[in-house]
């Protein structure tokens, strides 16, 4: 029997589903503060649970009840930990979400939550309004840019994903994350250490990238970058040592994956394929993980016949990869300066951000640490990644 490997080819990315039926719900809206999406919401006398507030007397004051269960309302105030524990919580309620950072996520029913030790994405509720308060912002803006950045590489990934499958691609969306970074980068240049005006043009280009999301909710955290990040994390967990925002370290890797991924494109050598075996192994003495959910994680190995037809397809549209790679890269170059003046210190402290001694291993476990279609899970099936395992 004729298998078909057409639209097939990479591994599906790994998504649990809460609410089946969550992706026919209505635009999120949009609101400028926690008090207006709420009583916008749900009417007055409704009972409301809230995540990562430090006082709910405003709610109170609006005539809302506080509970701590089955409440009618769920508003969680944060980044993507706070947005976990409501969209887990929000099971008949109506969710609002109040980022402080992690903006692209804010309208999307798509949220990241952990297995264990290791990250996967869920569908979960699709969230009836946001909040995008400028004045609400962590004060490590350099991590929301760098949130915001990180879709560029996003975008490739979910390039090669499609040119992989055998599928058309969004030209548009490609496009759309470009022109918002682009933008976000330009209007930032200048404004860097002007932190009222840089948290306005960084929760404006937030909301832009909340509605890309919202329409294309798989290419939140679709990238290589997004992979090593979590392997790092995992990483440093495990050593107890301290870890930087996941904006700023997932921005900060990309320029390696981004590098990474031009030196691979030009390979010749099939080195098919990677030592699963191995690999297990290392996840457990490396990350100290649980031996059984490893496994579960791991990729399982492409047969040969479906990797022949990967490698043709590499082969086939290298010119085109490159091509946008490049782009990639020449607009992180831009972006890199504006992402380092952000900081007070000038980005000093990124050289210490993450030990370069790391990134062999945290690159090559990515991918089986965080399910995504990505350049780099390619990169793990053609056993390129296996060699940088210690």
């Amino acid at each position: 029997m004729r298998t078909a490997y057409n639209t097939h080819v990479m591994n599906e990315h790994r998504i649990t589903t809460d609410t089946p039926d969550s992706a026919a719900e209505k635009q999120t809206l949009f609101y400028a503060t926690a008090e207006e999406a709420v009583t916008a919401t749900a009417p007055e006398g409704a009972t409301l649970r809230a995540i990562g507030f430090d006082s709910v007397d405003v709610f109170l004051r609006a005539g809302y009840r506080a509970v701590e269960t089955d409440a009618d309302i769920v508003i969680a105030r944060g980044g993507e930990r706070e947005f976990a524990a409501a969209h887990a919580a929000a099971k008949n309620a109506k969710l609002i979400l109040c980022p402080t950072h992690a903006y692209a996520a804010t309208a999307s029913e798509l949220y990241r939550t952990a297995d264990g030790a290791f990250a996967v994405s869920v569908r979960g509720a699709k969230p009836a309004a946001a909040v995008f308060d400028a004045a609400d912002t962590d004060g490590n803006l350099a991590s929301s840019f760098g949130e915001i950045a990180a879709l560029d590489l996003c975008a490739f990934d979910s390039f090669f994903k499609s040119r992989m499958r055998g599928e058309a691609d969004d030209d548009a969306l490609y496009r759309e994350v470009a022109a918002l970074v682009t933008g976000l980068t330009d209007a930032l240049g200048g404004n860097e250490k002007n932190r009222k005006k840089a948290a306005e043009l960084i929760v404006g280009a937030g909301k832009d990238a909340a509605r890309i999301i919202e329409r294309h909710p798989e290419l939140l955290h679709m990238s290589g970058a997004a992979q090593m990040t979590e392997a790092v994390r995992m990483l440093y967990s495990a050593e107890e040592r301290l870890i930087g925002m996941r904006g700023e370290t997932e921005f900060l890797l990309g320029a390696f994956v981004v590098d990474f991924y031009i030196k691979n494109l030009e390979g010749k050598a099939l080195e098919f394929p990677p030592d699963n075996n191995k690999r297990i192994d290392s996840l457990c003495e490396y990350f100290n993980v649980d031996l059984r959910r490893a496994c579960i994680h791991t990729s399982a190995v492409y047969p040969p016949l479906k990797m022949r037809l990967c490698e043709y397809r590499r082969s086939e549209f290298k010119i085109e990869f490159l091509k946008r790679l490049n782009a990639v890269k020449r607009r992180r170059a831009a972006a890199w300066t504006v992402f380092k003046r952000v900081y007070p210190d000038g980005g000093y402290a990124l050289k210490n951000l993450v030990d370069r001694e790391d990134l062999g291993i945290c690159l090559a476990l990515a991918p089986d640490v965080y399910s995504a279609d990505t350049m780099l899970s390619f990169l793990k099936q053609t056993g390129r990644l296996d060699k940088y395992i210690v």
